[in-house]
Order: structure tokens, then C-alpha cells, then sequence
């Protein structure tokens, strides 16, 4: 099996879309796991802290990385075949695209890129039709980036809101490790 660093960052309104992802991952790739300190910390409205490292060591039975340590070694010493941040909030998009490297996410894209690795990434953001789009865009046009299609969310109530399309994850991994971005990249919106 291809070997997914599977990385998930603060969007918390959107793990349970996440828990449904790496469900269907599991079957297709050896999956090792990789936490923000905000996921790794937080108890939010929408889980505990320890309820969702619970739900997904339920998926993937291994440790959870959560330091820029355990991260780093994924460059020069282990080695992956493809890397998906999902959900990548807008934070993370922000720090991707100007080399900002604080957390095991960050560092585990870092250390993947100097070997070439296709970094895939599932945005959630309330603001990428505004403030994060810049920096979208921006890593859009760098190598070895791709994103998974993505669709206005709330459009009545958040205008500026896109999130990535959850049934387009797997297409989009297989287009990256051909070195493609899967087409269309924006799909319209959700009915409201």
C-alpha cells in the first residue's frame, strides 16, 4: 500500500467530515496521522479533545504525531508517497504559503516537499473568498501543491466560505501522485 501522511488542522466544524474521509482512506493507504497543537489541545463545541483522538485511533491504530520531531523525520529518514491536510483551515493555507513552519503539520509538509511528495489539501475556510484566498492562489501556483475541488458552503450566510468536497478526495490523490490537479477545482455550491 502507498504509504498517506494524513494531516488534520484546526477547522473543528469540520472533523466529522474528516472522521468520514480517513474511514475511507484506511482501505486504499498505510496511514500514519499527524495533529496541529490546536487539535491535539482543544476541546471544542463540536468534540472533546480526547473524543476525537479516540475516533481516529479507532481508524488507524498507531501513534499520532504531534510535534515538529516526529515530523521531521518524514524527510530525510521515512519516507511518503502523498500527504493530505484535511481539513486545511485557513491558518495553515497562510503558513504553507510563506514557509511558516510551527507545528507537525507544517513541518511534515516541509519535510515531505524536499522529497518531492505531492502535498494535497483539503481547504475549510470561512474567509477563502477574501483574506485566505491570496494565499490559495498563490500556493496554487507552486509545485507539488494540489487541492481537492471545493464549493461555496453557506453562500447566504457566508458569502466569502468555500470547503473542499469530501467525495472528491480520492480522485484528487490519485491525479497528485501523477504530479495533476483534478479538474474541476470549483464546483459551484451547495443548496442552501
Amino acid at each position: 500500500m502507498l504509504k498517506l501522511g494524513f494531516c488534520i488542522t484546526g477547522s473543528f466544524c469540520s472533523m466529522d467530515d474528516m472522521l468520514m474521509v480517513l474511514e475511507k482512506l484506511v482501505k486504499l493507504y498505510d496511514i500514519e496521522v499527524f495533529l496541529t497543537e490546536h487539535v491535539n489541545t482543544m476541546d471544542t463545541r463540536f468534540h472533546s479533545r480526547d473524543e476525537l483522538v479516540e475516533k481516529i485511533q479507532a481508524l488507524v491504530p498507531k501513534k499520532i504525531h504531534t510535534t515538529i520531531q516526529e515530523a521531521e523525520i518524514y524527510g530525510p529518514i521515512k519516507k511518503l508517497d502523498i500527504v493530505l491536510v484535511y481539513p486545511c483551515d485557513g491558518a495553515t493555507l497562510a503558513k504553507l504559503n510563506y514557509g511558516i513552519n510551527d507545528n507537525a503539520v507544517t513541518m511534515l509538509v516541509k519535510s515531505s516537499l524536499r522529497n518531492q511528495v505531492p502535498i494535497v489539501l483539503g481547504v475549510f475556510s470561512n474567509d477563502v473568498l477574501t483574506h485566505s484566498g491570496k494565499n490559495l492562489i498563490e500556493l496554487m501556483g507552486k509545485k507539488n501543491f494540489y487541492f481537492v475541488p471545493m464549493y461555496q458552503d453557506e453562500y447566504i450566510k457566508k458569502p466569502n466560505s468555500m470547503i473542499a468536497c469530501h467525495q472528491k478526495v480520492i480522485p484528487t490523490l490519485e491525479a497528485a501522485l501523477k504530479h495533476q490537479q483534478y479538474q474541476p477545482f470549483i464546483l459551484g455550491y451547495k443548496e442552501v
